[in-house]
């Protein structure tokens, strides 16, 4: 049986059972993506707006609270995040889907955001808090007793902050700018930049600038993790996109950095989120990409390190196969790839990997490809000691099987 597999925000593989309950656990990333804040109420913010962009409503979550005895009404909604299925309500009551209980929660949520529920709000606030009302805490419960009792307290923190990333987002998306004092103390008490940052964008959606120092503090931390998350969330409130992407490299992360550095101190302070705005680009679905055919052998390798992206008519394993044909061919722009600091960390690492490879491997009738591991040794010796760990890493291995070749 294939083990179940997952990963943290930080990268790191989750495994097991309770993989498998985590991931049940659906969050529309499309809508529900960044959190909200908020230390002190200056004048210009925003009260809710009757702006026509909302959450697109989506039957099958209808469905899913309708079959669990929840009609998507504001005040049913609430009424269920306040105080969960009826007492005498027994799991084996409802319907076997969804397997996890509080997906209904999740759904409700939602929910409660797409219809613009102020009177959610206070039972919202409360949630992002890390407050679960009891009957919230109830459905947790039940959900934690399918697993085994070790894994339990690691599920419940798990499920409490999915629901607090979700109440986050939801606040931000009604407007109701008195949730701002809520949120403000999630911004100032809160240490996981997985809702720090979210809470950033959920206040500045109500028209407050508070969580903006804060992201332009993470950007300017130039990592793979919050900078990139920081950048995309700043873009949505701005309108700017100086970056970074998660794999871009050290350099383009650090030239990014000061970019929003040089706009924080020139423009933002005198910078007012506009909602309309925000919302605009949060919920517009973004363009359809038409896939075209890799042209060059950077496009190839693109391919290769992005398996299924949308932007390529083909797949990684045929655009691996086609690099492999071409043979030595392909050695040049492999080389300068190689060599490139300001290349994408995945191409980059792809392109040494693939260079090792063709180097010190025969491939059936193509032996033009294979016997020049000094080529390909002299190309990455010096990648040991690059500025991004990634590439080190990879460089050293790959030295390692190119020493013994050669």
């Amino acid at each position: 049986m294939n083990e179940i597999k997952d990963r943290d925000f930080r990268g790191r593989t989750r495994r097991g059972r309770l993989a498998r309950f985590l991931v049940q656990l659906r969050v529309p990333r499309s809508a529900f993506g960044v959190l909200l804040l908020v230390v002190v109420a200056p004048g210009y913010c925003q009260r809710p707006t009757s702006s026509s962009l909302t959450i697109p409503s989506d039957p099958v979550r209808v469905t899913r609270l309708r079959l669990n005895g929840l009609a998507p009404e504001p005040l049913i909604l609430t009424h269920f995040l306040e105080n969960g299925f009826a007492p005498t309500t027994k799991p084996t009551d409802l319907p076997t889907t969804p397997a996890l209980k509080t997906q209904i929660v999740i759904d409700a949520i939602i929910e409660s955001a797409r219809l613009q529920s102020v009177q959610a709000t206070p039972v919202l606030g409360r949630l992002a808090n890390g407050i679960p009302s009891n009957g919230v805490r109830r459905i947790i419960a039940w959900d934690s007793e399918q697993l085994r009792s070790a894994e339990r307290p690691r599920f419940e923190a798990e499920t409490v902050k999915i629901l607090r990333l979700n109440a986050i987002v939801a606040l931000g998306l009604i407007g109701d700018a008195e949730s701002g004092y809520e949120l403000s103390t999630v911004m100032r008490l809160e240490k996981d930049p997985e809702l720090k940052i979210p809470c950033a964008l959920a206040l500045a959606a109500m028209g407050w600038r508070s969580g903006l120092s804060y992201l332009i503090d993470e950007v300017c931390r130039a990592n793979r993790t919050t900078s990139p998350a920081a950048a995309q969330v700043l873009k949505t409130i701005t309108g700017r996109d100086f970056g970074p992407e998660a794999d871009d490299p050290v350099a383009r992360r650090e030239a990014a950095a000061k970019k929003w550095k040089s706009w924080w101190h020139s423009e933002g302070k005198n910078f007012r989120p506009d909602r309309t705005e925000i919302l605009a680009r949060r919920l517009v679905p973004p363009r359809r990409t038409i896939p075209r055919m890799p042209a060059t052998v950077r496009d190839l390798l693109d391919c290769v390190a992005y398996p299924n992206d949308p932007r390529w008519a083909i797949d990684g394993y045929t655009a691996y196969s086609q690099l492999l044909s071409k043979g030595a061919a392909v050695f040049d722009e492999l080389e300068k790839i190689v060599a490139d600091k300001n290349e994408n960390l995945r191409v980059r690492r792809e392109a040494i990997l693939l260079f090792t490879q063709m180097t010190t491997a025969a491939h059936g009738d193509r032996p033009a490809a294979t016997d020049q591991p000094k080529r390909a040794y002299r190309a990455i010796r010096w990648l040991g000691w690059d500025r991004n760990p990634e590439i080190g890493e990879t460089a050293r291995k790959c030295l390692a099987r190119l020493r013994k070749a050669r």
